[in-house]
């Protein structure tokens, strides 16, 4: 029997759930609702919890094998797979093991790694080694997938480019901080387009629609892809990766795609990486729910091996 397993992408905006077909990836049922971060880490949990129940059924009805169940945050999550940020909503604390194990074998990961083990699998990363994975959406991160298997780092931190203050000194010896995060990520944005227009709900989304007609929308975007560019520059300048893959709905966009590489390149120092690679997701908003779906099936896998190599032993 082909096996698939349940994927959710729990997102800042919204939350997606798959069945993925493993043995290709194939995303054969999907649905996706609104994430409620603004009621905090219960409702969001309860929420997972309808889509996983939801996908449950859908498998039940098509007679579906599902080996796994797959959840990623987009918050710190540790080597064991603990939430350990509380950025968009706070799990920590909750006892999310006990509901979300009911359905499936459980694993949960970082929604970047995810998305990078997936482009690896099935994406712009496919054949590549090592490149590297850059979300820019709501929020900020990266991974670096080395042989397929994206770095986790010594904690399951290695996720970080944007999220802590840069601190220079202008020619008068002042200290400038700059927080790319709170600067060019997607909420950011579509908080300072909000705050400037008089539109508490403007989005991101808005902020680059309006960027024909409003000046103030233009010089935003201009500033928030210039100072992307450069920290993406230091990101490669740090890694050297063979390939850049730009993923979320910001990076992914055809209209910024090319635009953010041509400005990331004037930082890439050395002159054999400037010509790298810089190329848009292939799977697209799909690619967080399949990578983890995928990644809660391997790791139930080595669960199992571990499991049967003790009970062989003498």
């Amino acid at each position: 029997m082909t096996r698939h397993a349940i994927g959710v992408d729990v997102g800042g905006t919204k939350t997606k759930a798959c069945i993925v077909r493993l043995s290709d990836g194939a995303v054969v049922a999907e649905h996706t609702e609104a994430t409620p971060c603004q009621d905090g880490g219960s409702a969001v949990l309860d929420l997972v919890c309808h889509l996983a129940a939801t996908m449950q059924d859908r498998a039940r009805g098509q007679t579906l094998d599902i080996a796994a169940l797959g959840i990623c945050l987009p918050e710190l999550v540790t080597r064991d797979g603990e939430p350990a940020s509380a950025w968009n909503f706070d799990w920590r604390g909750l006892d999310y093991r006990t509901q979300l194990g009911a359905f499936a074998p459980l694993h949960i990961d970082s929604d970047v790694r995810a998305a990078a083990f997936a482009e690896g699998w099935m994406g712009a990363g496919r054949g590549v080694d090592p490149f590297v994975y850059a979300t820019i959406s709501t929020g900020l991160s990266h991974s670096l997938v080395i042989g397929g298997t994206p770095y986790e780092g010594a904690r399951g931190f290695a996720i970080h480019f944007s999220g802590s203050d840069i601190v220079a000194f202008d020619g008068e010896g002042r200290a400038v901080r700059h927080n790319l995060e709170l600067f060019a990520g997607g909420k950011a944005l579509g908080e300072r387009y909000g705050a400037i227009t008089g539109r508490p709900d403007a989005s991101a989304l808005a902020l680059f629609e309006a960027e024909a007609t409003d000046p103030r929308a233009a010089e935003m975007v201009a500033n928030a892809l210039l100072s992307l560019a450069s920290y993406l520059g230091q990101l490669i300048n740090t890694l050297d990766p063979a390939l850049l893959v730009l993923g979320g709905g910001i990076g992914s966009d055809p209209k910024v795609t090319p635009r953010l590489a041509a400005l990331t390149r004037e930082f890439i120092w050395a002159d054999g990486a400037r010509d790298m690679p810089i190329v848009p997701s292939l799977i697209g908003d799909t690619a967080c729910a399949i990578g983890v779906a995928a990644l809660a099936a391997r790791a139930h896998e080595k669960i199992a091996e571990k499991t049967l190599s003790k009970m062989e032993r003498p």
